[in-house]
């Protein structure tokens, strides 16, 4: 683990990603050494650094400490790496004016070897209980702030469910626990817009982006659960587990047709 570049893995209580959950992270991919999709990693965390006023972060620093981690991960087939970014250390309150030194964090993990099980025999969701609320300013961002999540990994450990399907209060299916959602709905595929809450992935952006270049539209639109059940075929995406087919939504069973529908972007993203 590399903290500011030094090798240690101790943070001061007095951080206030510890005392306010002010920061951010990102969650990569990495095969023999090589990141997957660092530049809209990067993209976001930069993104996120400015919606949250953040000091100025040393964006090259952060990058080489990224690349020294990856190097030394080059013997393992898959690993993960995890970025955090934290406003820093201050006095008690909540004005950031103090705050002047960003604190990074890169620390690598052994990749979940369960995604690639997932992404050929696909799984089964359950619908959430668990409500998302609404925060403009926040929407899209990975902030540290996962107590939501936290709450619904809950819910689906309790209810021995792999994943599950989240809305926010007006019943909008915004996500996943852990991923964005793709449907093909209406002989188009489709993903929910984020304009208030949920996490714009980094896979999700990639996929969108390279449906695009490939002459396919992914639209943004609002999802209901009426449009799950009436979906031809319904996906799951991150960062890691790359394209998992969702082959059972509550006690709603997906026909044989679906893998080939979730083919159709598993090519758009084979790296």
């Amino acid at each position: 683990m590399l903290i500011n570049g030094i090798e240690e893995n101790q943070i001061s209580a007095l951080d206030r990603g510890l005392a306010y959950a002010d920061g951010l992270f990102s969650t990569i991919k990495v095969q023999y050494g090589q990141l997957c999709l660092w530049d809209l990693h990067l993209q976001r965390l930069q993104l996120g650094a400015q919606k949250l006023f953040f000091p100025k972060v040393d964006w090259i620093a952060l990058t080489a400490e990224v690349d020294s981690v990856a190097r030394s991960l080059k013997s393992s087939a898959h690993a993960v790496i995890k970025v955090i970014l934290t406003r820093g250390n201050t006095v008690r309150g909540y004005s950031t004016l103090p705050c002047t030194d960003v604190l990074r964090i890169v620390s690598s993990s052994a990749f979940p070897e369960h995604y690639l099980q997932w992404q050929k025999r696909g799984i089964a969701l359950i619908q959430c209980q668990t409500r998302l609320g609404r925060q403009q300013q926040l929407a899209g961002l990975k902030t540290l702030n996962r107590l939501e999540q936290v709450l619904i990994k809950h819910e689906l450990e309790s209810k021995h469910a792999l994943e599950g399907l989240v809305c926010d209060e007006f019943e909008h299916v915004i996500e996943a626990c852990s991923a964005n959602v793709f449907l093909y709905l209406d002989n188009n595929w489709v993903t929910p817009r984020l304009d208030y809450c949920g996490v714009a992935g980094v896979q999700r952006r990639h996929i969108m982006q390279a449906a695009l270049a490939n002459g396919m539209i992914i639209v943004e639109q609002e999802v209901s659960i009426k449009d799950v059940y009436r979906a031809q075929a319904l996906c799951l995406s991150n960062a890691l587990m790359g394209i998992v087919p969702v082959t059972q939504y509550n006690e709603h069973s997906y026909n044989a047709k679906h893998f080939k529908l979730s083919a159709q972007l598993q090519v758009l993203i084979d790296y």
